[in-house]
């Protein structure tokens, strides 16, 4: 639907978590300018206090890598302009290492929606997230801190807090069901370590990047860690549970029978 000479439908995306490497920023690029002929199309980098641009993503590498080598493949921004003659149709993306921006303006509303839902389509292919995950962060903080606070307030209920003494006579008391208790205790911490190194590994693995001489591996979040992170990621866990269950042994002995 096309709209009259002296209005146009303008429409604004931010994301965040895009994972994009070279061949995703070709495709992306390729998929925002269709339509648009050659001479419209601009894309370009911040190196400093320089701004570089190019028709193409290939002609800005080589004049980014004249021009400011000591930038090497540690690109912290890359942008595309596309635009037609008229100014009936226009893109605009900008990327950097935490999000990515999306302007989608046209005559033609129906082109813009269409456009702008299949730039949204193929970066949430790639991770965008349309919240940022220092929200998510802090929310989780925020949970911690309430039960950190709630856990206190338990341990001193009646305003007597037990000594070490006291409590080791209750758990002597209570030495029948040390099987039981040291069971809860350890399932317990297991899944806690558990949970929490899933969750870094997969945070690490989902984290926003802009590879422009790079791939970045396609499939779970498991596929895209490194080789190193892998190791990492079983064998935290494996000594972490030997851990454990030295404690649990630990605290039987120091309990009896």
């Amino acid at each position: 639907m096309a709209t009259s000479p002296n209005q146009q439908t303008d429409l604004r995306k931010v994301y965040y978590q895009c994972r994009l490497g070279r061949n995703d920023l070709d495709h992306l690029f390729a998929a925002a300018s269709d339509g648009i002929p050659p001479g419209g199309v601009q894309i370009s980098t911040i190196a400093g206090n320089t701004r570089y641009w190019e028709a193409t993503l290939t002609e800005l590498l080589a004049t980014v890598r004249t021009g400011a080598p000591e930038v090497g493949h540690d690109w912290t921004n890359i942008s595309l302009k596309a635009e037609t003659p008229s100014g009936e149709r226009s893109v605009t993306i900008t990327l950097d290492k935490e999000r990515a921006e999306l302007n989608v303006a046209g005559a033609d509303s129906t082109w813009v929606y269409g456009q702008t839902a299949r730039l949204e389509a193929f970066l949430t292919a790639r991770g965008a997230a349309t919240s940022s995950p220092k929200y998510e962060m802090k929310i989780s903080l925020a949970f911690l801190a309430f039960f950190c606070i709630f856990g206190y307030f338990w341990w001193t209920r009646g305003g007597h807090v037990e000594s070490a003494a006291e409590c080791i006579k209750k758990a002597q008391a209570a030495r029948g069901n040390r099987v039981y208790v040291n069971a809860a205790i350890g399932a317990m911490l297991t899944v806690g370590v558990l949970g929490v190194l899933f969750k870094v590994f997969k945070e690490r693995a989902s984290r926003a990047r802009l590879l422009v001489h790079g791939s970045i591996p396609a499939g779970t979040w498991w596929a895209r860690l490194t080789a190193s992170e892998k190791i990492a990621a079983i064998g935290i866990p494996v000594a972490a549970l030997a851990t454990i269950g030295t404690l649990v042994s630990a605290a039987s002995d120091v309990f009896g029978n």
